[in-house]
């Protein structure tokens, strides 16, 4: 839970649903009744991608289902977002769990997703959600004060009533990562072709630095459908990869970051 009692102009504040009033200014969270639907492992990917006439301008008119992909054209509460303006640091009580899965990785041609076993999870809000799956950007698609990382890696938990919360962690060029060169071994040359290595297992924690400051906003998927309320913590402290991980990396997916969204009024806390 996130304890918001020191301020009170977020004591109302709760995650997806939020009345903020700042002064003149007052906003009120409207949120969609679709849930999101990640990626998942082992189906197929969508005619949609990256540059050129499948790329992000153009996700709101691809559908080939009547306004599938609406939200990614007429959302208002979009992610990914320039992190610039935070409004106060409030106490952060995230508990987790990540145990290790055998290794199943998949190139979707939109990403490199590992796709993980039941039995992880983060508890946020008094509310359990499970990692199903996570995956990785090039370059990072949230900034931090206008800047880039070269990676980002997103950590998909999902609730029983299937509400989402989505861990980021930027990555910065430095040393080697062991973990993540043992996934690069194991890509698939195929696309679409999920692979398990029963022998080879990895916990997401393994990936996630020990800093846990926080930057929390309300968002979206960053891939069409664009669903809206989804939880985002975007974590302050990057991991290190090194020069040779990220171009091993762009050998199968060249870049795969959505330009950044407006906040449309939209708040940013940091948690500590």
């Amino acid at each position: 839970m996130v304890f918001l009692n020191s301020n009170p102009i977020l004591n109302h504040f709760k995650r997806g649903n939020a009345i903020l009033c700042l002064g003149f200014l007052s906003a009120l969270f409207v949120l969609p009744a679709g849930t999101p639907s990640p990626v998942r492992a082992g189906e197929p990917a969508e005619p949609w991608g990256y540059e050129g006439g499948t790329g992000p301008r153009h996700w709101g008119e691809m559908e080939q289902d009547h306004d599938k992909h609406i939200m990614c054209r007429e959302g208002v509460h979009q992610s990914p977002v320039d992190i610039r303006e935070v409004l106060g640091v409030e106490k952060l009580d995230l508990k987790s769990r990540y145990r290790e899965t055998p290794v199943q990785i998949i190139n979707n041609r939109h990403t490199i997703l590992l796709r993980v076993e039941p039995g992880s999870y983060i508890q946020w809000d008094d509310e359990r959600f499970e990692l199903i799956q996570f995956h990785f950007h090039h370059p990072s698609e949230h900034l931090l004060k206008g800047n880039a990382y070269p990676m980002e890696i997103h950590f998909v938990h999902r609730a029983a009533d299937h509400e989402y919360v989505v861990l980021a962690v930027f990555a910065r060029v430095g040393r080697e990562h062991p973990r993540i060169e043992k996934l690069w071994d194991k890509i698939p040359q195929e696309i679409d072709r999920e692979k398990t290595y029963s022998d080879e297992r990895l916990s997401a924690g393994d990936l996630i630095p020990d800093s846990r400051v926080y930057y929390h906003y309300t968002g979206s998927l960053t891939t069409p459908p664009c669903t809206e309320n989804v939880t985002w913590l975007v974590l302050e402290e990057p991991i290190e990869i090194s020069q040779e991980q990220l171009e091993h990396f762009q050998k199968h997916i060249r870049q795969n970051a959505r330009p950044v969204q407006k906040l449309h009024h939209r708040i940013i806390i940091e948690l500590k």
